[in-house]
C-alpha cells in the first residue's frame, strides 16, 4: 500500500533548516535495516540542532521545553550504511506550545521517514507551562 505524505512534510522546499547523520553498526538488525527506535532518535538530534540554528536554548536554566506528542511514519526502510537528511522546521505556535514537521531522506535523496510532534514550554522549577515571548514567537515563525 502506498503512504499518502502530508504536502506540509513532504516538500523539501519549505525546509530551511537540514541536519545531516551517519547511521552506526549498532543502529541496524540482522537485516540491515535500521531500528525503528534510531528514527526517533535521529528525530530528535534533528530538533536539537535545530533550537541551536535558531539561536534559542531550551535547555534551560529558567525554561525548558517537554515533549507532549511526537509521531513518526516510516515510508521506507532505511538501510545501514547511510547518512540521512532531516528537515526541520516549526508548522505552528500556540501560547506556550511548538509543533514541528520533518522528515528524513537518505544517501539517495529518497523520502524514508516524515514526524510531527509538539513540546511544551515549561518553567523548570514550577514545572508549569509558560507563553512564548511575543518577539521570539514571532522570529522563530519566520525561519
Amino acid at each position: 500500500m502506498a503512504h499518502e505524505i502530508p504536502a506540509h512534510l513532504g516538500d523539501k522546499a519549505l525546509y530551511k533548516f537540514w541536519r545531516e547523520s551517519k547511521t552506526r553498526f549498532g543502529d541496524m538488525d540482522l537485516t540491515y535495516h535500521v531500528d525503528q527506535s534510531v528514527y526517533v532518535t535521529l528525530f530528535q538530534d534533528a530538533r536539537l540542532q535545530f533550537w541551536q540554528w535558531a539561536k534559542h536554548d531550551v535547555m534551560g536554566p529558567v525554561n525548558g521545553l517537554v515533549m507532549v506528542r511526537f509521531s513518526v511514519d516510516i515510508v521506507r526502510a532505511i538501510e545501514h550504511p547511510t547518512t540521512t537528511r532531516i528537515g526541520t522546521r516549526i508548522t505552528k505556535m500556540g501560547n506556550s506550545s511548538v509543533a514541528y514537521g520533518q522528515a528524513m531522506y537518505d544517501h539517495t535523496d529518497t523520502l524514508c521517514a516524515i514526524s510531527e510532534s509538539v513540546n511544551v514550554q515549561v518553567n523548570l522549577k514550577a514545572g508549569k507551562s509558560v507563553p512564548w515571548d511575543a518577539e521570539l514567537k514571532k522570529r522563530l515563525l519566520a525561519l
